[in-house]
This record gives C-alpha cells, structure tokens and sequence, in this order.
C-alpha cells in the first residue's frame, strides 16, 4: 500500500504461517477492471463527450413528491404511536380505582405485572416489525436513523435494538454512465474519463442511501476507490431529517430522553456527510493520528487508514486510496465456507490481534488530538489479504472531542481501571469465603468513595438520570462506565445493576440525558468488547488504554505538540537523505523479520497450529496478568499503573 505505511507492529504478518486463513484471504479477488480505450484522435474525444452529454441527470424530487414521501412515513408510523397510546391508556385505567365495571368484567384490572409485560412485549415486537419494514421501503436517510435509534438500548425496548440493528444501509446501484458523467463533471470540467483513468469498473463495490463506490485505476497505473454522490440525493435527505425532527417533537414526553436533540445532531453531522471534502480532511488526520502515539511519538500504524489522492476531490466526489480485503461483517461467513471454526485456534489467534489494532488505533485517535472515527462498525473494517494486517475505512462520521473533555474522559477511563480492580480483588476474597457480593455507592469503604468519584466524573459529561435518589443515581453511573469501559470479566455492577446492556435492570435504563459524543464513543466501545465477548476472549478497555491516558494526561490542554500531528510540517526528503547509507541494525531487523516469517511459512500444518496455539495461549496469559486484581488496584505497585 503505497504512501500508508505497514500495519504491522513487529515487522512479521498478523497470522504467518495460518495456512487456513491464508486460503480465506488468497481467495479475495478484485473486480476485473474494464479496459477503456484511450482517447486518442480529437474525433475519439468528440465521441465520447457526446455520449457524456447524452446523460440525463435525476432532478431532486419536487414540493409534491416530498409530500407524498412525508405522507407515506407519517400514514405508517402514526397506527404505531396510537397503539402505544391505547395500551398506555387501557392498562393506566385496569390500575385506576375508579375502573368501569366493564373493564373489571373484561378482567383487566386484575392483569399481574407479568402479564402487563408480556401485552408491552407483543406491542413491541409488532410495532418494530412495521418501524423497520418501513425504513427498509422508504431508505433514504430513514436507515441511517434507523441504525443510530439501534445503538440507543438506553432508550429503546430489546425489540426495536435487534430489528433496527439488522437495517442495511443498501441501495440499487445508479447507472454507470451516470456515475460517470458526475466524475467528470465534478473532477474533469466535463473532459472524458479516459484522460484521468485507464480502467473504471463497472459493477461498484458498494452503494448506499448517499454515495456508491467503484474501483479504478488512474492513468499512472495506482488502483484506487472513487465515491460518487447520488445525483439530486440530497435535497430528500434534508427532507427526511426535517420530517424525523417534526416527528420527534410529535413524541416528546413518550420517551425518556428528548429525541430532538438526537435528530438535530444527525441533521450537523448529515453537512458532513454530504461534503466529501470535509470526510477528505478526515481521512488524512486519522491517517496522521494512528501513526503517533497521544505524546506524539511516531510508530507504526496499528491499522491501515487508505487516503485521499490530492487534487482528485470535491463536494460530490472522493478518489481514494485502494483497500484489497475482505470486511470483517463478511469474515465470519467466509470462514464457515472454507470449513474454518470461529473457535479455531487460527480463527481466534487472529481475533486478538484484531482486538490489540482497534483497541490501540482509538486509544490514538481519542487521547491524541480527540479526533476519532465514529462510525465504528464491521462493514468499516477490512481484513487484508493474507490475513497481514487490518484496514479501517469511510471517515463520514468522526467527532471531535474539546481537549477538556478529552483529559476527562482520561480521568474517567483511569477511575474505572482501579475501581474495576477494586471490584475484582472483593470478589476474589469474598468468593473464597463464601460470602455475597455487594457495593454500592452508600458503602462508606474505599469502593464506596471510588463508585462515587466515578459518578461524578460521569457527571461532568452531562450525563443525568432518571432518579431522585443520589445512592441510585451514583450506583448507576458508576455502572454505566464499568459498561462501556471496564472488563468483559465482570460480574457484578454497583448497587446490583445488570452487566447486560438489553437486561431489564441494566443502568443504561436509568439514563435521561446522555450526550453524542459518548454515543459515537460507545459504538466503538461496543464493538471491541463484542468481538471479545464472541471469541471468548478477556479484554479490559481501561486497562489496555491506561497509558493513552496517563500520556495525555502528562501533556496537558495544550498537549505534547502545539501543532497536531496531522498539520505537522512535512520530513523534506532530499538528495542527503537519499544517498545516506541504511543502518546494519534496521537490515538485520528487517532480515529477522522476514526469515521468522518465511520459516512459519514452511512449517507442515501440524506444527503451524501448534505455533497458533502457543502464540494464542500466550496472549491470553500476558491479558490475565493485565486484568488481574492485583495488576489493576495498584495491589504491590504504584496506585495507578504497575
């Protein structure tokens, strides 16, 4: 990949020598590109630009039209508001003394809680069933909400979390001549392609509610992926969001958070979106982020982040670096096909380096310049081929973080290591003796006093609940942190709180206000522990982000660059630099690196899994002395890291 740097930490590949996963990713097989002829005579050129202007562009839909749209979301969404309006009202009045005789003969004023639930729980999965059947058939900028309103299991019953989670942002592709005409209009003042690219292929990778992708080659012979923007999309997206803030303020007061403000920031970050130019500039600084440590070291990438090509962007069209791989959503499957277990030694050896390069990757981007991915999900994520490496893709969505909530979140993520390790070290003893284990914010020991620190620092994010009483308030924030950064090994949440986000006593359920930027920092959150949680893996966020933390914390608001490292002056390179003579220690390095990995190469199969198998039993050791009471308290060493 040239001009992004290797993404491998120790010079060797992710899972040498793992012949099975090997064959999964050999088979990975770009799209044939289409051979366009070059235009070489002025009469070529004539032809071509004639058919360019034989395109008929899309025109955005009319005042008319966006009212039937409207009409069509409303006359389908409204029964479901009424249904949820009747239940209310019909199991309100059964609990009412002054019920009607009529409804006590009908038997409704005798319904016990666990019939009331299961009525809610009917109501919930119909009424997500017809929600999710009608963001599929409207698509637009519905599936977005759609997936954002799957992340909130604060503010939505498990039935719309599991149905709206499934909505694929997927649209039929537009015509390639099209696409074509809108590459060149944008890019090439309406010259042909074939003055710009020497293939372009037809099929494209992808294409969703905004933009569709296909791969080409420049003229240079360098592969690359151009996003095309949708002709006249835009002005139904901005429709759509206009309708789901009205609609929001249709349903104020029926839900616990106020889901206007949720919409509105989805209208800020939809500016973006739609302005390639801005997610160009967002490439190139999480490119910059994720090859410095947060106190500004230069090291080796954790993951690759494909870039913009210079001078090749606009408002409506983004050329990029190529990304060969397969996406981590499609792994699994792929596996199963080539008859390789997820529960495979191979299978898990490299699901733990996958861990170690997200884990580090966000560590930089968030405790660095605060300026982070925040559309972190499988789709956005690439296996290389040969399995050597990880890619993270599409920056439409990014937050940045003010560098005084960065330092907090730094805080925060500290707190939650050492009460976690506080926790752990009381099951450990109180399980030894039998005893049950209990804490709370109301304990007047040293868990007691951190729960409430933690809570507190939770606070400072604009974090509220849904209850009066402070016990209960700092019980659940303390919670909800352990939640999005503590172990997967936790058992047991202050003041009782379940450690299942969906359960009917998670703390997420005693959330009233909780802020976007913690939303986009939680799908990537949610995301690693998931992966760990599936492959059976220990992993603790603030452990593994503990150093992030303390180095951004060292430097300060100002941090350890003035300058961040994404507007740093360019390394000059000249004449000098390229007569200069390399280092024997970097050649042995390299030689080293290259002859382990072609050693592993040449191993039968019996040994490579053995060799998986080690290196695997290895990691998990090296994480259980990370995650050990001892390791995380401070237990024989310094109060805050060993």
């Amino acid at each position: 990949q040239q001009g992004i740097g290797s993404p491998r930490s120790d010079g060797t590949a992710v899972a040498d020598g793992i012949s099975k996963l090997d064959a999964i990713t050999d088979d990975i097989e770009p799209v044939k590109p289409v051979e366009m002829p070059p235009p070489r005579t002025p009469e070529g050129l004539r032809e071509i630009q004639s058919v360019l202007d034989s395109v008929q562009f899309p025109k955005p839909l009319n005042g008319m039209q966006r009212t039937i749209r409207a009409a069509t979301f409303w006359a389908r969404v409204v029964p479901i508001l009424l249904k949820y309006q009747q239940l209310s009202k019909k199991l309100s009045t059964t609990s009412s003394a002054r019920a009607s005789a009529k409804e006590s003969v009908a038997g409704l004023r005798t319904l016990s809680e666990e019939e009331r639930a299961a009525l809610w729980d009917e109501l919930h999965e119909w009424g997500s069933t017809e929600l999710a059947n009608t963001i599929t058939d409207l698509k637009g900028f519905y599936v977005k909400s759609g997936q954002v309103i799957s992340s909130r299991v604060d503010l939505f019953p498990e039935q719309y979390i599991l149905k709206l989670a499934t909505l694929q942002d997927s649209m039929p592709p537009i015509e390639t001549s099209l696409v074509r005409a809108v590459v060149s209009r944008e890019l090439l003042e309406g010259e042909p392609l074939e003055t710009l690219f020497s293939s372009f292929d037809e099929e494209p990778l992808g294409s969703a509610s905004i933009a569709q992708v296909h791969a080409a080659t420049l003229v240079d012979g360098r592969r690359v992926a151009v996003k095309v923007q949708r002709p006249a999309e835009e002005p139904k997206l901005r429709a759509d969001v206009a309708n789901l803030k009205l609609f929001a303020k249709r349903i104020r007061g029926l839900l616990p958070v106020d889901y206007y403000l949720v919409f509105s920031e989805l209208e800020r970050a939809l500016e973006d979106e739609l302005d390639f130019r801005a997610e160009a500039q967002a490439m190139e600084k999480i490119h910059a982020t994720v090859a410095h440590r947060p106190d500004g070291e230069v090291t080796e990438p954790p993951m690759l982040v494909p870039r913009p090509i210079p001078g090749l962007v606009s408002r409506r069209v983004l050329v990029m670096e190529f990304v060969e791989g397969l996406p981590l959503s499609k792994l699994a499957s792929t596996m199963q096909e080539h008859g390789v277990s997820s529960d495979s030694p191979e299978a898990r050896l490299v699901g733990s380096k996958l861990l170690a390069a997200l884990t580090e990757s966000y560590a930089r981007m968030i405790f660095g310049n605060g300026f982070f991915q925040g559309d972190a999900h499988p789709g956005n994520i690439f296996v290389l081929p040969d399995a050597q490496g990880f890619a993270l893709i599409d920056c439409g969505q990014v937050k940045q973080l003010a560098s005084s909530k960065r330092l907090l979140l730094a805080e925060l993520i500290l707190k939650v290591r050492r009460l976690s390790g506080a926790i752990q070290q009381r099951i450990s003893e109180d399980g030894e003796s039998g005893a049950v284990v209990s804490y709370s914010a109301a304990d007047k020991d040293d868990i007691g006093e951190q729960i409430r620190e933690t809570a507190a620092t939770v606070r400072q994010f604009g974090v509220e609940t849904s209850t009066k009483d402070s016990v209960h308030a700092d019980n659940a924030l303390a919670s909800i942190a352990l939640l999005l950064f503590g172990p997967t090994t936790l058992k047991a949440l202050p003041g009782g709180f379940s450690t299942q986000e969906l359960s009917k006593t998670s703390p997420l359920r005693e959330v009233a206000s909780f802020p976007q930027d913690l939303v986009m920092l939680g799908r990537a959150t949610i995301l690693i522990k998931g992966l760990a949680a599936r492959l059976r893996i220990a992993w603790n966020l603030s452990e593994h982000w503990a150093k992030a933390c303390e180095q951004a914390l060292s430097c300060g608001v100002e941090g350890c660059y003035r300058v961040p490292v994404y507007a740093a002056k360019p390394t000059t390179i000249g004449p000098g630099m390229l007569s200069q003579r390399p280092r024997f220690r970097d050649v042995l390095r390299v030689l080293r690196a290259w002859a382990k990995g072609k050693s592993i190469e040449l191993m039968p199969d019996r040994v490579r899994r053995a060799f998986a198998r080690k290196a695997l039993s290895t990691m998990e050791l090296a994480d259980d002395e990370d995650t050990s009471p001892a390791s995380a308290s401070g237990v024989g060493g310094t109060s805050e890291r060993k």
